[in-house]
Order: C-alpha cells, then sequence, then structure tokens
C-alpha cells in the first residue's frame, strides 16, 4: 500500500504546483484537513472535500509562483513524508520564501486524511518521528 500512498502524494503536489485546487481534492478524504504553514501565525486551516481548492485559492491570493519542489520521499504505516524546497513570493509584500521543509501527509482508506506544511525540515522530520 505504501508504494500507492507515494504516488498519491506525489500527484496531490504535482496538482498543488499546477495551481490545481479540484486535481488536488481527488486525493484527499471527505474529511480531510490541511494545515499550511500561515496556521501557526493565523490558526487557518482548510477542511472537507474542497480542502485542497481552498488551500490553493488562499496561496494564489497570498503567493506569486509558490511551489513545492520534492526531493525525497519518506514513509510509514499511514503516512508519507515528502521533504524538499518551498519556494515562491509574497503578492504584497514582495517577499520571497526559499526554505528546506516537508510535506507530513496522513491517510486513511488510500486518500490523504490530513497534510501538514512545515517551513522546516527539521520540525517537519520531528512530526513525522523521525531524526536527521
Amino acid at each position: 500500500m505504501s508504494g500507492e500512498n507515494i504516488e498519491i502524494m506525489r500527484r496531490a503536489m504535482e496538482a498543488f504546483n499546477r495551481h490545481d485546487g479540484e486535481g488536488f481534492d481527488a486525493f484527499l478524504s471527505n474529511a480531510a484537513v490541511i494545515v499550511p504553514v500561515r496556521a501557526a501565525l493565523e490558526g487557518t486551516v482548510y477542511s472537507g472535500p474542497t480542502a485542497g481548492s481552498q488551500y490553493c485559492s488562499a496561496v494564489e491570493e497570498s503567493w506569486e509562483d509558490l511551489a513545492w519542489d520534492v526531493e525525497e520521499f519518506r514513509e510509514g504505516s499511514d503516512w508519507i513524508l515528502a521533504l524538499g524546497q518551498i519556494r515562491g513570493r509574497g503578492r504584497a509584500s514582495g517577499a520571497t520564501l526559499d526554505a528546506r521543509g516537508g510535506w507530513l501527509a496522513r491517510f486513511r482508506n488510500g486518500k490523504i486524511a490530513s497534510f501538514q506544511t512545515f517551513p522546516d525540515r527539521a520540525d517537519a522530520l520531528e512530526a513525522a518521528g523521525l531524526e536527521e
């Protein structure tokens, strides 16, 4: 099952990079929860069967060319951790983001049940119960 989960994760992240919210939604459970980086600052969380569309729309409003570049996948029994680079530029501020981060997805019945973005690789590893 884990090889399937890696492929689901890869395809969901590709949909995000294309800013295809509906494509992202296709990989989510009906009760999915997406926790973006800004959740820590603003308490922003997207949930439900259109969480991917909600997330992509919010990113489009705030960022120019925000994209995830996955360098490696790690896997557990019901989760996939993608590690790589997050790059983008704030629409209003012009501030650039270029960080080594991670994305942790937890799976239920072949769908992503939760998806969390981490701007820091060490935090992503810790959330998955791993170390460097």
